[in-house]
């Protein structure tokens, strides 16, 4: 097996849509792309080869100032990666062990999905990834209701029948609202929201403007006597509906559970195969009785080096969080 490690961004680009099966929109160079340009992390493929052709190949990016190496595009915060389900590729699947062993020292990869025994490559679980498959309930939300207790189910209704009541109204895809979803999550979190990193910040608006040319994206704005109190963006792919970021008002409580119901409700009318949630446990995707998937780390490092952090504070990934607190 001979290694050859590519650095140059266009090449990196040229194996990554020649080798990478897109299962989901993350897994598109151009979606990583819209991250890269405002990171700007040094590319570090590795390539595995043998008599056969590419064996394996694994997309890292080098942070340097966390001298350390993570999947591409390097779009860390608060030194952790946020972009799920990044693919290794592998011609086939006993090259996992080849491909690990040849990343560099201090690797730290994060969100890996896998479709065999993790332990086998001694894996840890990551992070908990939560999603929802409409045709487990025959696309009904009465199907979803039953994976409640009544009273409970009732009390969530209850609390989406007000804000109906109070003329909510919904939009879709009013791509200036992203800057009242900054302007709500920074309010609430402040620096220890992802939207406090102008790179961060700037990337996701590049990658809202790509979903929208593309025609893949759905953002949606809850509106309430002519104010704005709630934004989530998602998009749709491939039968795919991912719900990516958000942000509400905190005078608003509850409103959550109106996002929350509006994208399962939508997503069975729509007969979306998967909606996902992506990882983050903030309470409510428990009490919501989302599927559970786990998804894996791969570490070359102790993460007490003093270069991995791991805050237990909530982070604000998703509007939905607002349900730990209301739920």
């Amino acid at each position: 097996m001979h290694k050859r490690d590519i650095t140059d961004l266009e090449a990196c680009r040229n194996i990554w849509t020649r080798l990478v099966s897109v299962k989901n929109i993350s897994d598109l160079w151009d979606f990583r792309f819209c991250f890269q340009k405002h990171y700007h992390c040094d590319p570090y493929f590795i390539v595995l080869e043998d008599h056969h052709g590419i064996a394996a190949m694994v997309p890292l990016s080098y942070v340097n100032h966390l001298d350390m190496y993570v999947f591409f595009p390097g779009e860390t915060w608060n030194q952790k990666t946020w972009i799920e389900r990044t693919p290794i590729y592998l011609r086939k699947p006993h090259f996992l062990h080849e491909a690990l062993d040849a990343c560099p020292e201090r690797t730290y990869l994060r969100y890996m999905e896998m479709d065999r025994d993790p332990y086998i490559v001694d894996l840890g679980i990551d992070e908990i990834g939560y999603v929802f498959y409409p045709s487990q309930v025959d696309y009904d939300l009465q199907g979803f209701s039953k994976r409640f207790h009544n009273k409970k189910y009732k009390e969530i209704m209850k609390v989406i029948r007000s804000f109906a009541d109070a003329g909510s109204v919904f939009h879709y895809n009013r791509l200036d609202d992203f800057n009242i979803l900054v302007d709500m999550s920074l309010q609430r979190y402040g620096s220890h929201s992802y939207l406090d990193d102008g790179r961060f910040r700037e990337g996701f608006r590049e990658l809202i403007f790509f979903l929208h040319q593309k025609g893949w994206l759905r953002m949606v704005s809850l509106e309430i006597m002519g104010k704005t109190v709630a934004v989530d963006v998602g998009a749709t792919y491939m039968g795919t509906y991912t719900v990516f970021l958000g942000g509400t008002d905190p005078d608003y409580m509850g409103v959550a559970k109106v996002m929350n119901m509006h994208h399962l409700e939508w997503a069975c009318r729509e007969k979306m195969n998967k909606v996902d949630f992506l990882c983050g446990d903030f309470h409510w995707k428990k009490l919501w009785h989302l599927d559970q998937e786990p998804l894996y780390q791969y570490i070359t490092f102790p993460l007490d080096s003093g270069k991995v952090i791991h805050p237990d504070i909530p982070l604000e990934i998703f509007s939905m969080s607002e349900v730990l607190t209301h739920a």
